[in-house]
């Protein structure tokens, strides 16, 4: 019998949001798969193991792949990737043993992971995901702001898009995620809307190094884990 792959998201960045249902599927699977970016962070794993500490539970005790996912955007690269991970972990499936794949954030929300996930499901394995704690929500939260009140409107923009700033101008909240490093655009954006002064931000939230932003324009520049959050 062939094993089942959960797709589990591990949270933000701080080891306390990992959910109880993530924690209970990883101690059950056999075996782990932990994303490794280009630069050769295992940051998912990193915080998948301050979690684990005190819960009886080690990660010595399972099988670990480590999935390269390169931090580019060559579709060619990228597709090879995620095939060379899907095949990995399809193997350990084929063997009987269930495997978690853990991914930051949730899987459903911008997250690598989902492309391997399909590639597996479209083989007709079975697959589960297991939703973790997006990082706009840990923002929000970190800030003591609502995200969206009553009928007003949600907008998740990513830091690339090229409609941002027509995103930008549509009523509601908007929450701009990963600006790797190009905030000034995205600041001169908000300020011809008249939104930079309502716009705070968190780099690294829940991470080592984590930096607030009551105000967006006190920012000089930012990382890849950085979330801003557009409240009018």
């Amino acid at each position: 019998m062939k094993g089942t792959l959960y797709c589990a998201g591990v949270g933000p960045g701080d080891p306390e949001l990992l959910t109880l249902k993530a924690l209970k599927t990883i101690r059950t699977c056999q075996v782990l798969a932990v994303p490794k970016s280009g630069s050769g962070a295992l940051t998912a794993k990193d915080i998948l193991l301050q979690a684990l500490d005190g819960c009886g539970l080690s990660l010595d005790e399972k099988k670990v792949l480590t999935m390269d996912f390169p931090m580019t955007r060559d579709e060619k690269a990228l597709t090879e990737a995620h095939e060379k991970a899907a095949d990995a972990i399809m193997a350990e499936l084929d063997a009987g043993r269930d495997v978690c794949l853990i991914t930051l954030g949730c899987p459903t929300v911008y997250a690598t992971s989902i492309y391997v996930h399909r590639i597996i499901r479209e083989k007709g394995y079975a697959t589960e995901i297991i939703p973790g704690v997006p990082s706009f929500c840990a923002v929000a939260a970190k800030l003591q702001q609502p995200l969206c009140e009553k009928e007003e409107a949600l907008v998740i923009i990513p830091g690339s898009n090229r409609q941002r700033k027509e995103l930008l101008a549509l009523k509601g909240s908007k929450v701009i995620m990963k600006p790797s490093g190009k905030l000034q655009p995205i600041k001169e954006e908000l300020e011809d809307l008249q939104l930079l002064d309502k716009t705070s931000m968190i780099e690294r939230c829940g991470l080592k190094g984590e930096k607030i932003y009551e105000k967006a324009a006190d920012a000089s520049d930012t990382g890849y884990f950085a979330v801003l959050l557009v409240k009018e």
